[in-house]
Formats: structure tokens, C-alpha cells, sequence
């Protein structure tokens, strides 16, 4: 299951989300994430690892009118995130890797800085998926990004409890969901919060280079079916026999 946030852990990423920079910079992700998968009025949307809500509460402001859950292990997560979005969202406690809802339950489903509390993606992007009928969305902090790796120790972007974070870069992310769900559409980009020296134009180029802080896939679900071997006609032999694909079946007498 992964590192789960107790009461300390919970009060302080609460309160550096409040931080004007940390706020906005969660503002500029969730705009990705809304860019990339496009939902529409009533769509249902599941955040897996909700935390403390900032991003359903962000969701909620540039996209209102969705039915909006929030699912995380840590209780206290959970009462943050409550208090923050009152009823426009429901949110239940459990396991990223063993979600309480049926198939195909929501139109999307979110796993927004998620995937580096948990011991194994694997199983929680197969949940994921499996709830999800439409898009899957992966947010993280890439761990090849520039200027990262040096972070990683004393804790991402000044905050401590990203000190019990395991990153993950973007081709390890990518490998995980062909892992599970095959060579399906998947659709990236990235944020610098640091524009690079060049202006906007080379910056517009550098988020679609896998380097950026923050990573958004957008992974479209593709249908999977069950076939079988289907029994064909094809024209009456010698005996008197109907030859269907590989096998002889005798006509009932008439």
C-alpha cells in the first residue's frame, strides 16, 4: 500500500498547498489535467489518492458541474479534504490498489501525485483503469526533470514529506501502463515552473519534452473484448455432411 499520511504528514502538505506559490502551482496542474482530459458537464470523476482535495477543488472551479469523488487511505487526508469541498464532493477511505467502486463506475479517474506513495504503480493503474471508462489520468513529479534530483533528498519543492516519496520518471511511467493495459492512445505534457532561458517559444517546446517538473498522461481506455473461435459455412461434403470451419455437423433429418 505505501506510505499512508497520518494526522503530522496531513497538516503539513495542508498547510504548504496554503503557500501562494504551492497553491498556484497545484492551480497550473489541474489546468493541465483538465486540458488533457476534457470532461464535460455531469462527467464522473474519481481521484484516486485525493489527498487533501486541492485538486478536486480546482476541478470544481474551472470545470463546475461534474460529479466529483474523492478516494485516499489516510483519514485525516480525508477530513481536510471534506472540510475544504463540503458537499460537491464525496469522498470514501481506502486502497488505491483495491478501489470500492464496480466497473467502469466513472467516466475518468485521476491519479494525480499519487503513484510515488505507493509500493507498486502496477496494481493501482490496473484499478484505475478498471473504474474508469473513458480516460485515465497520471499526474507526477518526473524524476528526470531538471533541476529535480538534487531536491529529491531534503524533500520536492520544500516540502518534507515528499521525503518519503518514491519518483518515478516519465518511460517508467509509460512502461507501467503498456504493462497493463497494452499499446492503448496516451497523450503527455509537461510544466515548468521555471520558464527556461529563451522565452515563450522554446518554452512551449520544452513541455513536450519529458524533462518538465510536473508530467499529465492522458491515457485513453481502449474497449478489450473476449473472443472465441466462430464456426463458419461453408458448403456440404461428399457425405452428406454440413462442413462448418473445422468441424463436421450431421443436419437433423427433416
Amino acid at each position: 500500500m505505501g506510505h499512508v499520511f497520518d494526522y503530522q504528514d496531513a497538516r503539513q502538505y495542508a498547510q504548504w498547498l496554503e503557500m501562494d506559490r504551492h497553491h498556484d502551482a497545484a492551480l497550473r496542474q489541474t489546468r493541465l489535467l483538465v486540458k488533457l482530459v476534457k470532461p464535460s458537464y455531469g462527467d464522473r470523476v474519481v481521484d484516486i489518492g485525493c489527498g487533501t482535495g486541492e485538486t478536486l477543488a480546482h476541478i470544481d472551479t474551472l470545470k463546475p458541474g461534474l460529479d466529483l469523488t474523492g478516494l485516499d487511505a489516510s483519514t485525516y487526508m480525508i477530513d481536510i479534504a471534506s472540510e475544504k469541498m463540503g458537499t460537491r464532493a464525496e469522498f470514501h477511505k481506502g486502497e488505491a490498489e483495491a478501489l470500492p467502486f464496480e466497473d467502469n463506475a466513472f467516466n475518468f479517474a485521476l491519479v494525480n501525485l499519487t503513484l510515488e506513495f505507493v509500493d507498486d504503480p502496477i496494481p493501482v493503474i490496473a484499478e484505475a483503469a478498471r473504474v474508469a471508462k473513458d480516460r485515465l489520468y497520471i499526474g507526477f513529479f518526473n524524476r528526470l526533470s531538471l533541476g529535480a534530483v538534487s531536491n529529491l533528498g531534503k524533500g520536492l519543492h520544500g516540502n518534507p514529506v515528499f521525503t518519503k516519496a518514491r519518483f518515478l520518471s516519465t518511460w517508467e511511467i509509460r512502461q507501467a501502463i503498456r504493462e497493463v493495459l497494452g499499446k492503448v492512445p496516451i497523450t503527455s505534457k509537461t510544466i515548468t515552473y521555471h520558464p527556461p532561458a529563451g522565452g515563450h517559444l522554446l518554452g512551449r517546446l520544452f513541455h513536450r519534452l519529458p524533462y518538465g517538473a510536473y508530467t499529465g498522461m492522458s491515457v485513453a481506455l481502449v474497449p478489450r473484448f473476449t473472443t472465441r473461435p466462430l464456426s463458419l459455412f461453408t458448403g456440404a461434403s461428399a457425405t452428406g455432411k454440413i462442413k462448418m470451419g473445422e468441424q463436421y455437423f450431421k443436419p437433423d433429418p427433416q
